[in-house]
This record gives C-alpha cells, sequence and structure tokens, in this order.
C-alpha cells in the first residue's frame, strides 16, 4: 500500500514538475508578454471568501487566466485578501508563498504548481491521502471538418476557470477531475463552441464545425432580409461602431472610405448645417441626376442628419439585382439603413454618451506677408509699364518694404500692417454631442428610445460684437421610439416614430465673401484703426461703438464689418416620421407564409428669419484711409454721432432694431404618406430552399398647396437554393410616377442572378483552407425617373414671367414691360431613364482570417432626361422665341470595379485585430449627347468622361521680348493669342490644331481627370487588447483633378471692383529674365495682362489625389471590476480625431484636395479633435 501510494506521489511530483518545464520554456518564448501581465495593477478588497473564489476575483481584476490542478489549490480554504493598485506578481506571492505555490506566466496564463522541497512529509503526506482520487490527464486533438489542426482553440473545464491551449497542431494535455458528469468547453474564433462530457475517456479528440455566423447572418435587402450565404446580388454593409468613429453632424460626412461602391466628396465645404458629401455608388453613370435613393426602415427618407447611435445597419445595393424592387428609383443604387430595436433582456439597459471636441479648418492658404506683398506689387507694376521709368510709377518705397519686413503687424510699432486675415478672423470652435437610449423588453414586447443633442460651432471670430449673434452654428436634435409587440404567437405589430429638429444660425452674408475677403484683402490694409492712425478725427468708440473699420475707394467692404454687421440668418426645421406595422404568420395557410401591412407618414416645416441691419455695407468707407498708395474717398456709415442706423442700445452692446431690415419667410410644409402591403414566403423542403415575396407599394407627397404628387407600383422576388450550393434570384418592379404624362408612367424593370457555392462541392474537400468561396452574376434593367433640376410636369406647357416686351421708351428709359412668356416646349412623349446593368462577383473566406468581395461592373445607361436648352446641347435657335424641351437623348457607358479585402484574428497574448481595405475604381464615357456639331472633333463631350477637363495647354513662358514681338503680330496683328498682348514670362499655350493661332475651335482638349474621383479607397484597421482598443481609417481619392483660377492660383487677382489681392508663396517662384529657366509661376502682372493666364488651362489644373487620415480613435473599457460597485455594465472613455492628417499634391496652390473648383471661395472643411464616454447601466 505504501509503495502504491509513494509510486502516485512520485508521479504527481514528477507532473507537476513537467508542468512546471513546459510552462517555463514558454514563459521564456514570450517573456515580454508574460512580464506585462504581471506587472498589472490590481485592486480589490475580499472578505472571508474561499480560495476558489478569491481566485476568481482576482482573475477578472487582472483579465488573466489561472491555470492548476485541483490538489494544488485547496479551493475551500477561507482567506481574506486585500490589494490597492498593487502588482499582480506581489499579490501572487502574498497570497500563494505562505501555502507553498509556486506561479509562472505565459502569456495570458499563469500556472500555479506546488514546491515540494519546502511542504515537507506532512505536506506529502496530505497530498497522498487525497491522491487516492487524483485527476485524470485528458489529451487529444482538436480539429476542423478537414482534418486540419487547429492551434489556440481554449479547453476549459466547465464551471471552473481551469483550462489550456492547443499547441501549433491542435494538440492539448489537461488535467481534470473524474467527479461524474466533468465537461470540457472547446472554444475558438470562427468556429462553433463544443461541450464534451468527459466520462471515463482518458482521449478526446474533437472536430470543431465552422461558425457560419456571418453566412447565416440576416443581411437587409430590397424590401426585406436574405441570408447572407444566399445572397446574390452585390451589397456591401457597415455597423455602427464604424459610424461612430467619425464626430461629424452630418452623417454623409461619415461614409468615405467605408465601402466598397460607395464614393463621398465633400465639395460643400464645412459649414455647419450646410456641409454634406456627395455620394455617388460606383461613379457616376449618367450627367443627369446621380444621387441614390434613400431607404430608412422601409421608406424613402434622408439620411443626412440621422445620429449614428439610433442606426442598426447601413448597407448599399449597388446591381441590378439588388436594385430591381426599387425599380423606378434604382438606377443610381440604393442606401439601406435601418434604425435600433429592442431586444429581449431581463433588465432595461441604460446607454449614456458624451463627447466634446473642438472643430478646425484642415487647411489655410498660405499668403505672403505686407513686405513680400510689396516687393512683388512694385515688380508687376514695373512689368505693366515696360520702358516706363520706375520713378514715375506709384510704388511701395524701399523704406516701406523694410517697416514691413519689420513691424509687428498690429502698427503699434508704426511701422504698419501685417494683418493675417485667417488668423484674425477664424478661431477653432466647439462642438458637443450627447446621446442617451434606454431599451430592452420580454418575449412580448421590446422598445428601443433614444435622444440625442449635436451642437457645432463654427469658426468665425468677432460675432459677439453685437446683442445678436452672426456665428455659424448648427443644432441638431433627435428622438427616435422603436416598439415590437408580439400580440399572439402568430400576430406582431412595430410602432416605430421619429423626429428631428435642426437649428442653423449663420452671418447675413455668405461664407464665400468672407473667405474671399481673407483671400484677397492685401495683408498691408488694417482691418481695424487705432485713434492715432488718424488724429484729425475725432470720432472715437463712443461714437463708433462697433469700431472703427478701414475702408476706401478701393477697397469699399471690411472683413469684421462683414462677419459682425451684416446681420444674420436663422433657419429651423422641423421633422417628423412614423410608421406603424401589423403582420401576420399564415402558417394555417401553409408553412412560411407570412402577410405584413405598413402605414408611414412623414411631415416637416421650417422657418427662415434674415435680419439685414443697415449698419454697414460695401460701398461706404467707414473711416478714412490709411493707405497712401490709393486715393481717399466715400462717406461715412455712421453719418451722424450718437446715431446708429439699425441698432439700439442695450446696455453696453448695440441690438437689431426689429423693425429694420428683418425678413421672414416659412418654408414649404411637405407632407408624405406611403402604404404597403407584403407577402413573404421562406420554406426549406430538404436541401431546396425557396423565398417568395409581393409587395404593393404607393407613396403620396403634398407640398403646401402644390399639387400633390405620387407613386405605386408592384415588386417581387423569388429566390431557390439547392442546398445552399446553387443559387437563383429573380426581382422584378412595376412602378409608376406621375414625372411623366399618361402611358408613359409606367415600367418594368426585370432582373436575374445566380450563385456558386463552389467551397460546398465535393471537390473542395481537399482544400481545407477554402473556408468559403461563392462566385455570382447578375443582369437587369432599372430605371430613373429624376428630372434635372426636379423639374415637374415637362409633359405640359407652361408659362412664366419676364419682360420680354417692348412698349417704346418710358420716363426712366426701359422699354421693357411685364409679361408671360413660354417656358421650355412640353414634351408627353417623355420617359424614365434605363440602365442596363451586369455585375460578376467572388466572394471568399480562406484561413478562416481572410474574406474578399470583388466584383466587376458595367452598366449602359440610355434615353438619358436632358434638358436640351442650355450648356452645349442641341436647342432651338434663338428666332424660333422658345426653349428646347426635356429629351430621352443620351447614353453613358459606366464600368470598373470594386473590392474590399479583410484579415483578422486573435493572437495568443489576447490581442485582436483587423484591417479591411476596399477600393472603387468607375470610369463612364459618354457614347452619345445630342450637343451642337463643333468644328473641331476634340471639343464633343461624345466620346469623352462626364466632367472631362477641356483647357487649353500651357506650352511656354514668353522667353524673350522677339518672342513677344512676334507672336503679338501673327494673325495679322491680331495676336498669338486673344486675351491681351504678350510680353517677356507671359503664358503661351499649345497651338493643337496648327493653324498658327490659339481659339476655342481646336485649341481646347481634354486634359487631366474629372473633378469627381475615378477612383476612391479606404484603409480600415484596428485591433483590441485588454480593455483597450484602437482604430484608423485612411482614406483617399485618385485620378481627379481640379482646376483652379482667382485668389486660389493667380497674382494679384481681381475679384471685384478693380480690387486686386494677396499673393502666395508659389508666385516667388515666377518668371524673370534670371529665373527664366527654372520659373513655374508667369511673370507678376497687374490688370489686362492678368488675362493671358485667365483661360483655364493645364497650368492651373492640378493632381487632387490625396490620401487622408480620416479618422482615428483609441478607447478604454474599464474592467468591469472597476465598476461594479457603481451597478455599471460598461464604462468606456475614448478619444477621436477627424481629418488629421492630409497628404496631396497641391502645395503650390495650398488647398484642401476636396476643394470646389474655382478661386477656392469656401468654407474649409473641418478637422476635428473629440473626446467622450461610453457607460451602459
Amino acid at each position: 500500500m505504501k509503495n502504491s501510494l509513494l509510486i502516485r506521489i512520485v508521479k504527481l511530483t514528477a507532473y507537476q514538475i513537467f508542468l512546471a518545464v513546459v510552462f517555463t520554456a514558454a514563459a521564456n518564448a514570450t517573456d515580454a508578454s508574460a512580464q506585462e501581465v504581471l506587472d498589472r495593477r490590481v485592486n480589490l478588497t475580499i472578505q472571508q471568501a474561499t480560495l476558489k473564489r478569491a481566485l476568481a476575483q482576482l482573475s477578472q481584476a487582472a483579465d488573466v487566466k489561472f491555470v492548476f490542478n485541483s490538489k494544488v489549490v485547496r479551493a475551500g480554504e477561507q482567506i481574506s485578501l486585500s490589494a490597492s493598485n498593487e502588482r499582480l506578481k506581489d499579490v501572487l506571492t502574498r497570497l500563494l508563498t505562505p501555502r507553498h505555490i509556486q506561479f509562472e506566466a505565459t502569456g495570458r496564463q499563469i500556472i500555479f504548481f506546488r514546491n515540494e522541497a519546502q511542504t515537507g512529509t506532512a505536506e506529502a503526506d496530505e497530498i497522498a491521502e487525497e491522491a487516492i482520487i487524483a485527476d485524470v490527464v485528458i489529451s487529444g486533438r482538436v480539429q476542423d471538418e478537414k482534418g486540419a489542426g487547429l492551434p489556440g482553440v481554449s479547453v476549459v473545464i466547465k464551471g471552473t476557470i481551469k483550462g489550456t491551449t492547443t499547441d501549433a497542431d491542435g494538440k492539448y494535455r489537461l488535467e481534470v477531475p473524474t467527479t461524474a458528469g466533468t465537461t470540457l468547453v472547446y472554444s475558438f474564433v470562427g468556429y462553433k463552441k463544443k461541450e464534451v462530457v468527459v466520462g471515463a475517456q482518458k482521449s478526446l479528440d474533437v472536430v470543431l464545425a465552422p461558425d457560419d455566423q456571418t453566412l447565416n447572418e440576416v443581411v437587409v435587402v430590397g424590401f426585406g432580409t436574405q441570408r447572407k450565404a444566399t445572397v446574390t446580388g452585390s451589397l456591401a454593409t457597415i455597423t455602427t461602431e464604424d459610424l461612430k468613429q467619425s464626430p461629424t453632424a452630418n452623417l454623409t460626412n461619415a461614409l468615405a472610405g467605408r465601402l466598397p461602391g460607395l464614393m463621398a466628396n465633400q465639395f460643400s465645404g464645412g459649414e455647419p448645417g450646410v456641409d454634406r458629401s456627395n455620394i455617388l455608388i460606383r461613379g457616376m453613370g449618367t450627367y443627369g441626376n446621380t444621387a441614390p435613393i434613400v431607404i430608412i426602415d422601409g421608406l424613402e427618407r434622408s439620411m443626412d442628419y440621422l445620429a449614428p447611435s439610433e442606426i442598426e445597419t447601413f448597407s448599399i445595393l449597388k446591381d441590378a439585382s439588388s436594385t430591381a424592387p426599387y425599380g423606378v428609383r434604382g438606377a443610381n443604387g440604393v442606401i439601406l439603413i435601418t434604425t435600433k430595436r429592442g431586444k429581449v433582456q431581463d433588465k432595461a439597459s441604460v446607454n449614456f454618451k458624451a463627447s466634446t471636441g473642438i472643430n478646425q479648418p484642415v487647411k489655410f492658404p498660405t499668403y505672403l506677408g505686407s513686405a513680400d506683398y510689396a516687393m512683388l506689387y512694385n515688380e508687376a507694376i514695373i512689368n505693366n509699364n515696360p520702358g516706363v521709368n520706375p520713378s514715375t510709377l506709384n510704388l511701395f518705397s524701399d523704406k516701406a518694404i523694410a517697416d514691413f519686413r519689420n513691424a509687428k503687424g498690429d502698427n503699434s510699432d508704426g511701422l504698419g500692417y501685417n494683418w493675417d486675415y485667417f488668423d484674425y478672423a477664424f478661431k477653432p470652435g466647439v462642438q458637443q454631442d450627447y446621446s442617451l437610449n434606454i431599451s430592452g423588453g420580454s418575449a412580448k414586447a421590446r422598445y428601443f428610445v433614444l435622444a440625442n443633442y449635436f451642437q457645432q460651432d463654427g469658426n468665425y471670430k468677432h460675432t459677439d460684437l453685437t446683442a445678436y449673434n452672426t456665428q455659424a452654428v448648427f443644432k441638431r436634435y433627435n428622438f427616435r421610439s422603436n416598439i415590437d409587440i408580439d400580440i399572439t404567437k402568430d400576430f406582431y405589430a412595430r410602432l416605430d416614430i421619429g423626429a428631428r429638429i435642426t437649428d442653423r444660425n449663420a452671418p447675413g452674408t455668405t461664407a464665400a465673401r468672407i473667405v474671399e475677403m481673407a483671400n484677397t484683402q492685401p495683408s498691408y490694409l488694417p482691418i481695424v484703426l487705432e485713434a492715432n492712425d488718424n488724429p484729425g478725427n475725432k470720432k472715437t468708440m463712443a461714437n463708433n461703438p462697433l469700431g472703427m473699420l478701414y475702408g476706401d475707394q478701393i477697397y469699399r467692404f471690411n472683413i469684421l464689418g462683414e462677419l459682425s454687421r451684416t446681420g444674420f440668418l436663422n433657419e429651423k426645421n422641423t421633422y417628423l416620421n412614423g410608421s406603424f406595422v401589423l403582420g401576420h404568420q399564415l402558417d394555417f395557410i401553409t408553412r412560411g407564409l407570412k402577410i405584413e401591412g405598413l402605414f408611414g407618414y412623414d411631415a416637416s416645416e421650417g422657418i427662415w428669419v434674415n435680419r439685414v441691419v443697415n449698419t454697414y455695407s460695401e460701398g461706404y468707407r467707414v473711416y478714412p484711409g490709411y493707405a497712401t498708395l490709393m486715393p481717399d474717398a466715400g462717406s461715412d456709415v455712421y453719418r451722424t454721432p450718437g446715431h446708429y442706423t439699425g441698432l439700439y442700445k442695450r446696455g453696453n452692446k448695440y441690438d437689431v432694431d426689429q423693425t429694420i431690415g428683418n425678413s421672414t419667410s416659412r418654408n414649404p410644409s411637405d407632407g408624405r404618406s406611403y402604404t404597403q402591403i407584403k407577402l413573404d414566403y421562406l420554406r426549406n423542403f430538404g436541401i431546396h430552399g425557396v423565398t417568395g415575396m409581393v409587395l404593393v407599394n404607393r407613396s403620396r407627397r403634398v407640398v403646401d398647396n402644390q399639387v400633390p404628387f405620387g407613386y405605386q407600383g408592384i415588386t417581387s422576388r423569388f429566390t431557390y437554393s439547392y442546398d445552399d450550393r446553387y443559387l437563383l434570384e429573380f426581382n422584378a418592379a412595376y412602378n409608376g410616377s406621375e414625372n411623366f404624362a399618361q402611358g408613359k408612367r409606367y415600367g418594368f424593370f426585370p432582373a436575374a442572378s445566380a450563385g456558386w457555392v463552389i467551397s460546398r462541392e465535393k471537390f473542395m474537400a481537399n482544400a481545407p483552407w477554402v473556408n468559403n468561396l461563392k462566385l455570382r452574376g447578375s443582369y437587369g434593367l432599372v430605371g430613373s425617373d429624376r428630372i434635372p433640376n426636379d423639374q415637374r410636369f415637362i409633359y405640359l406647357q407652361y408659362f412664366g414671367g419676364g419682360s420680354d416686351y417692348s412698349f417704346g421708351t418710358d420716363n426712366f428709359g426701359s422699354g421693357a414691360g411685364g409679361g408671360l412668356r413660354e417656358g421650355n416646349l412640353a414634351n408627353p412623349n417623355l420617359s424614365w431613364e434605363k440602365a442596363r446593368k451586369i455585375n460578376i462577383g467572388l466572394d471568399g473566406t480562406l484561413f478562416r482570417k481572410l474574406t474578399f468581395a470583388v466584383d466587376l461592373f458595367h452598366e449602359h445607361r440610355y434615353d438619358i432626361i436632358t434638358d436640351m436648352s442650355g450648356g452645349d446641347k442641341l436647342g432651338f435657335p434663338t428666332i424660333v422665341g422658345k426653349s428646347a424641351p426635356y429629351l430621352n437623348s443620351g447614353i453613358v457607358d459606366n464600368r470598373g470595379i470594386d473590392f474590399e479585402i479583410g484579415w483578422s484574428g486573435t493572437t495568443r497574448s489576447g490581442l485582436t485585430y483587423y484591417a479591411r481595405p476596399n477600393l472603387t475604381f468607375a470610369r463612364n464615357k459618354i457614347v452619345f449627347m445630342n450637343e451642337i456639331p463643333y468644328a473641331a472633333p476634340g471639343r464633343a463631350q461624345t466620346g469623352n468622361r462626364i466632367g472631362d477637363h477641356f483647357d487649353y495647354v500651357f506650352d511656354h513662358f514668353v522667353r524673350d521680348a522677339a518672342e513677344a514681338a512676334e507672336l503679338n503680330a501673327r494673325n495679322n496683328g491680331g495676336g498669338y493669342q486673344p486675351w491681351g498682348r504678350l510680353t517677356p514670362g507671359d503664358v503661351v499655350y499649345k497651338d493643337i490644331n496648327g493653324d498658327g493661332v490659339i481659339n476655342d475651335l481646336g485649341d481646347r482638349v481634354v486634359v487631366g481627370n474629372p473633378r469627381n474621383p475615378e477612383l476612391m479607397f479606404g484603409i480600415p484597421v484596428g485591433a483590441r487588447y485588454k480593455g483597450f482598443d484602437f482604430s484608423v481609417l485612411f482614406q483617399g481619392a485618385a485620378l481627379t483633378s481640379v482646376q483652379l483660377s482667382g485668389a486660389a492660383v493667380w497674382d494679384f487677382p481681381l475679384f471685384s471692383n478693380d480690387k486686386y489681392g494677396k499673393v502666395k508663396p508659389m508666385h516667388l517662384n515666377r518668371w524673370t529674365p534670371a529665373t527664366a529657366a527654372t520659373a513655374t509661376y508667369p511673370a507678376l502682372h497687374f490688370g489686362d495682362y492678368t488675362n493671358n493666364k485667365n483661360p483655364n488651362s493645364s497650368l492651373f489644373l492640378y493632381n487632387a489625389k490625396y490620401i487622408r487620415m480620416k479618422t482615428v480613435e483609441i478607447g478604454y473599457n474599464l474592467p468591469k471590476s472597476a465598476i461594479r460597485f457603481a451597478g455599471l455594465q460598461s464604462f468606456r472613455i475614448y478619444a477621436q480625431g477627424l481629418n488629421l492628417l492630409t497628404w496631396d499634391k497641391l502645395k503650390d496652390a495650398d488647398v484642401d484636395p476636396e476643394i470646389r473648383e474655382g478661386s477656392g471661395d469656401w468654407y474649409p472643411v473641418q478637422k476635428v479633435f473629440n473626446f467622450g464616454i461610453d457607460v451602459t447601466f
């Protein structure tokens, strides 16, 4: 008996030593991570608890797994333990050393084992007594369905924290108690969890089945849902967590780079409340309306100001098969959004999110200071007057230039002004976002309720000089309530209510006007004058309470005046939407049949208040001029001391006279009603799966007292799957739109698609690394009834007001009388735009880590709705006296590729990571446009891309006076170029057609790329580790060009009323005789000479490709042990950034790559630094 007992003791000791050796080796291999585990700080207090319970709490507090033999740790021992910000290693040493237990860390696990040298005979005897019922050692291998070993599988004894992980070959070894019913739990990312009762087995080999959650996942499609595994159309989806990473007021600004196939450009700028991005799905398939239709919870609505916290899913439908259910509206693609709903849970879940941040322009252009301005100004004046003695010209003196260079800038030192207009007029703004939602429910009823408030302050300074606010501010209030009720087992109802209020405030002027002034007003001109600038004028701040503004005959306006004294604009809009659904399972007729009815109603209205205060206006000099360069003329706005037009005094500020200059208007009320009745069928017959859907819908829109507008139609879908291996789908819609005359209102839009899940074939059994592989294709017809400029009744002749009739000359010198005139000629034969679309796609998952979805697409858009009365269209000659009608006259082909590749996984140390790069390339070609026949074939749009730039091609700078004379003598003295006489250093354009002169008949050709990028991409990357999470999105565009002019690129730009603006660093590299070989900018000029660089040309057509760090976020979830006392489920703190870094090719122009074309007078795109908390109770 003693020998047997001794043998057991030796075996047990040997096994413990073996464990120590093995895990010590593993610890050495991962020393860095093991040390990090032991260095973690722990806070906990345990009073009179079992050792097992104490270890469980310590495991949770430190986020680490303890692995031990049940004989090493006496689980029932009562202990007390306290630790305050103490290292885990020190806590374990204090707890385990007195119990003769040693520990080693490996990865995220800590192994306990006995120190036999210290236990002595008594301990050995105790172990011997218990060893009679020692644990048994279970070993085995975990593999997938194809026999490959799975490394890193977690093997844990159910109900305990004791366990291990499999090695590189999927093998494992674990001691388990011999207690009846002992169960092992096997779990691994990408596979279904499996539980196995040990029983009397000593070896357990386990096969884990793939977790097809991603394939069995239900995705939203047109008017319904489908299992992802059976989808044959082309769609893409992101989660609400992705959207929350963008701290922006407008949802459209959170989409760029997120989805393959979606192309977003913020050409509108960043002004609060009007900063919507332009959204395209797979590029531009038409030169008409390109906007996709947006469907929210089954109904067409605006997504712009949805709060990300209320969104459950966001998807785009891209091909004909997926968009055919929307028939008449599906040609431009479909955006599908579902809002959050309640889930069955024991108690209500309350989530509160709060964030605040700073927003500021991504980029302001850099302009030269007063000294460099004056130097280049002198040079330009001399270039304007060749052969004239410079001493006779009105130039800045050398002393003035030296003073400017040494000046502080505000003239406090008497050396002149050097104003930074952008710094003076703009500052960082503050934004805030607060969201509270409550959700929960039972099997009978579920609910989700949300309230959200968002405020974004603009970047203007000096908006508080009066009692009224001229700051650009946008406020948004969102409310949502979604309720689901199961009335009986088969009968259910849904009631959804959403509301939104927006409040936008802005100066009485425009953002373009303010930025124009900052872009063009020279820095040597003051903004506000001090009293010593004009001692002869005794006007003081008491007589001019809003400040002494500079102005003169040439610069007859002031940026501070525009910011603070042009009144204000305030716009408030209220939106209310609701829907009610009743549904019934009709299994008593046939299993899988369901009927559902929906009624929805949306209403909106708004008020627009524009108050103009006549205390400042262009054309008035507010204070006598400072500069001696220009003559002083004009009259003061403040005509008599103590009298302030449009203001009255309130304390120390001056408020608006409510009776002067106020204009209040009401935005049209807009009401929409929707009705739908839908039959759904879903049934499996063995390995055969069948679904069907028929939906009848109707919508009606009434705007104020206008004639109501409606849609109606019927939509159907049928799908068939064989063994989830061979898939077929048919979609069709028969829609009617009141945009067209009777007989032309209805259209039929069919589409078909098929899929082959190759990975389910038997011949793929030898490729275990191929987890999923599906080939799919679709073909179909979809339509668009979107008429340019949202015109209605174009099938009826209409008349508008006009002063087109002459009745002689009246006393005021006018000979035109008011009357009616005909608009565009009616066209009762106008009908849909039509798009035939082909899509071939391949989806796959490899190695359980790599996913991909690749689509090739081609769209043939024809019968494009075209306004024949304008632009280059072949309209009517003037003698006809009418404007040409709208016609179905245009053909565009659009083709390309979009794809997304994903890689994700989890390391043994617990680090989870992902990367999901996506790319979209779409190139169109105008096959036919009914346009004016051009003498120069290269000038026609037919055969080119939508938005192509037709520019003159820069050749070189005029080399010297001899070349200038020769060029000016051409064309019988009319000159080589028609925009003024050439001088040395001027721009010379390429003679494309070789006729010896530059003109519009053959010298303008397609240059560069369209403004809308043909290629856009996103690279989202993220990781999660021990409560920390990190994500970043790099987003970019290529194959895009921007045409710049005016203040964006020209020297001394002429912008209005003979006023000349600033110069940039790029102008330092101008042409001079000394820099002729290296110059990149023409010689500097004023006035008519600038016309030689004014025409759109390749010289100022820039490559606008870029890469942005679009979003970045880092967060930390506090351990549950640290927040449980407060009754919290989770507490996360995070920091976010939006548009923090940009890399582009616009260094010379120094503008943002998403700037709209022209002079750059726009409110800049914003970068945001944001900080917040996310708490769930």
